[in-house]
């Protein structure tokens, strides 16, 4: 094969396919990343829900305490809404207990059509009445007036809900804080940053100036989980603060906010010293450190009633809002369905109070991308161009590596996805080894149809397999078998040169296929020789039982061959087998036009010898003593004799294998020969040649019994001075 036909070859595997495929990987990782499908922004926010247990404190903020009006509440007092008399009371009870702060999660938006100015109006409207009020005190005829006085002595925060769609309006609304901005060079302004509401859901107008406000929105997530609460949203041209913000504010005595951006947006908001990191719009990532009733809760009644403990409220943030399902203020979390509205309030003074808010830091969609990058290079060279025991740990660590650090970061406080990683090497993975398996497959088609016009089928798969390494090689154990047609000179000498070529290729045809038959290789034809092997290229199992078996197959198909051939040609053949087991250097050998795979070593030679010792014993198969020890119970073997075979120093025992069957019908000549070779062993010839004369008699076809009669007769009249029982051959 010319080296032009190599090239051709070796380029179908050029490095340019697998690169091109991924530089596209990552590329469309990189798009998806920037438009961030609604299907993986989902599985986004369940890896989020996953790592939130690595935020859990071994306990929540003392400060945020929940007034809830609660089902107890409800049934003491009434149904919502109460007469606003009863929320002054609420307040003027938590302003008696020394709270820091209530941040009340309640829109008062319309009068309290229960007060009785209200009833006594609408009574005149609807039913032309006349309700007398001069029994009441002039201070009950307004329930509005009295929660404003109410909200005026109390440190109390008022709700307000900004809208975000409709049209634009002017707002009544005062701001309640002085927002100082921080901003670094290149830095987006703040009203490019923040939420903007079109309008606003104020409250009354004659509770505006009693307390500071605080919008009370809490968006969920498009799944319906709420994940983050914004701290600031822009109504107009001024800035507001969340409920719970305002409230934490209104306990600090503090009413600037120091605002921090970049340019990705804002980045922190800070309260006194309390620094809380924030996304470019404004919201903190909750934590939820546990469900609902991780914060303490205080029913209502208990307050109005003043039997609540004192020291769960004194100087605490209160919140109060409901837990009643009826309300419609039920939320859902990453750790529980069913959260009330007014502990996610709670959530976020506990996080800022702790500083276990979670950050997304501005440099993420940096670090997504580079990550994107980075295990995409890698998980490039590993899937394109390493071997295949790469793929499995690539596969495994590259994604460990990025969970990891992702639960690193998490337990830092910010959030860095692993996810696009791991698509990534996913995909990258996929990719590529359909690429390489589509490759590979094509590479083997073309090299088998280039070398089968060379070598034989078994030699192709070897190839194939190697890639292209047409030159590689190792040391394997393997079973050599050799075969000879025994007279093969004299018998072409009676047939034309076409019948023997003929007939070698009606003799090769079954042989060969015998070979495969039971697993072995078939090395090359020399002349009226074949050579073949096993346990190469690929591993057999019990190989030299099955190069036996093989060996004695060929004997019985000459059985039925032969009466073919005598027709046929009018001859017969007869041949005779070697099989040798050990070590031997096998692979592809020869020159760059031309390659043969086959086998070199001491083994391979001995094999050869083996096959010649077949005349000298009179038997169709002689085994080495290595290979009778690899069949195992398989077959019967008849010792044969210890011999050191032309060109070897080392004695080598040979056996002629026998089917199990076979070797019990012939018992008692078995035993015969033993007791004759133990004598020869022994050195006592003249009883030895006694003993096989008897033998010779009774089976005279046995040329074995003729050849050791004939030695120990020589060496009776020549005793040898050291006798090892080792015959020297001095023939191949």
């Amino acid at each position: 094969m010319t080296r032009a036909v190599l090239r051709r070859i070796i380029a179908q595997a050029s490095w340019f396919p697998a690169a091109l495929t991924g530089l596209a990987v990552l590329l469309g990782m990189a798009i998806l990343y920037i438009v961030q499908p609604s299907p993986i922004v989902r599985l986004d926010w369940k890896i989020y829900d996953s790592l939130l247990p690595l935020r859990a404190a071994p306990r929540p903020s003392p400060v945020p305490v929940i007034v809830d009006l609660d089902e107890a509440s409800l049934r003491e007092y009434g149904q919502w809404p109460w007469p606003r008399y009863l929320v002054a009371d609420l307040l003027d009870a938590l302003n008696g207990y020394g709270v820091a702060a209530v941040g009340l999660d309640i829109m008062f938006a319309e009068p309290d059509r229960s007060s009785p100015e209200r009833l006594r109006e609408a009574l005149r409207r609807d039913r032309g009445a006349a309700l007398n009020l001069d029994s009441l005190p002039h201070s009950l005829h307004d329930f509005d007036r009295l929660l404003m006085e109410a909200l005026r002595r109390s440190p109390a925060v008022l709700g307000f809900y900004g809208r975000f769609d409709g049209t634009s309006a002017a707002q009544d609304i005062p701001p309640s804080v002085t927002c100082i901005e921080r901003s670094s060079p290149g830095a987006i302004p703040l009203e490019r940053s923040l939420p903007s509401a079109k309008n606003a859901v104020p409250p009354l107008p004659l509770l505006l100036d009693t307390a500071p406000l605080g919008f009370i929105n809490v968006a969920p997530d498009e799944d319906g989980i709420v994940r983050k609460a914004p701290l600031l949203i822009r109504v107009g041209s001024d800035i507001y603060p969340s409920l719970a913000l305002r409230s934490l504010m209104l306990a600090m005595g503090s009413n600037n906010l120091i605002l921090r951006s970049g340019p990705y947006g804002l980045e922190s908001v800070r309260v006194g010293q309390l620094a809380t990191p924030v996304d470019a719009q404004g919201s903190v990532s909750l934590p939820f450190i546990g469900p609902s009733g991780t914060y303490p809760y205080i029913s209502a009644a208990d307050v109005l009633r003043k039997t609540a403990p004192p020291d769960a409220l004194q100087g605490r943030i209160v919140f109060v809002g409901t837990s009643a399902p009826g309300l419609l203020d039920i939320r859902a979390t990453p750790l529980d369905p069913i959260y009330p509205g007014v502990e996610i309030h709670a959530a976020v003074v506990d996080a800022i109070l702790t500083g276990n808010a979670l950050g997304i830091p501005p440099w993420t969609p940096a670090a997504q991308l580079l990550s994107i990058v980075a295990s995409g290079l890698i998980a490039a060279l590993a899937f394109g161009f390493a071997r295949p025991r790469i793929y499995l740990p690539v596969a495994a660590l590259l994604p460990a590596a990025a969970v990891l650090i992702s639960r690193r970061f998490f337990t830092e406080g910010l959030f860095v996805s692993p996810l696009y990683s791991v698509i990534t090497v996913a995909v990258m993975g996929a990719s590529l080894l359909f690429l390489r398996f589509w490759h590979e497959e094509r590479q083997k088609l073309i090299l088998r149809n280039a070398f089968s016009r060379y070598v034989s089928p078994e030699i192709v798969k070897r190839i194939t397999k190697l890639r292209g390494n047409l030159f590689a090689g190792e040391e394997r154990e393997l079973s050599i078998l050799f075969t000879d047609i025994r007279g093969f000179t004299s018998l072409s000498e009676k047939l034309s040169p076409q019948e023997v070529v003929n007939l070698l290729n009606r003799y090769f045809t079954p042989m060969t296929a015998l070979v495969r038959e039971h697993g072995g290789t078939l090395d090359k034809f020399i002349g009226d020789a074949l050579m073949a092997f096993w346990n190469a290229p690929l591993d057999v199992p019990e190989h030299p039982a099955r190069a036996v078996s093989a060996a004695l197959a060929m004997q019985e198909k000459l059985l039925t061959l032969n009466g073919e051939l005598q027709a046929e040609f009018g001859v017969g053949v007869r041949i005779g087998a070697g099989v040798h087991t050990g070590p031997a250097y096998v692979g592809n050998m020869g020159s760059e036009e031309l390659v043969n795979y086959t086998l070199i070593g001491d083994n391979v030679n001995l094999a050869s010898r083996l096959e010649g010792l077949c005349p000298q014993y009179g038997v169709g198969l002689v085994v080495s003593g290595e290979t009778m020890a690899g069949c195992g119970e398989a077959f019967a073997f008849h010792y044969l004799d210890t011999i050191r075979v032309k060109g070897k120093s080392q004695p080598v025992r040979v056996y002629a294998p026998l089917r199990r069957e076979d070797a019990a019908a012939r018992r008692e000549e078995f035993l015969a020969w033993e007791e004759a070779c133990g004598l020869y062993r022994s050195g006592d010839f003249p009883r030895a040649a006694e003993s096989l004369a008897v033998l010779c008699k009774r089976f005279p076809e046995a040329a074995l019994y003729a050849v050791y009669r004939e030695r120990a007769q020589t060496l009776s009249q020549n005793p040898p001075e050291h006798w090892d029982g080792i015959w020297t051959a001095t023939r191949k």
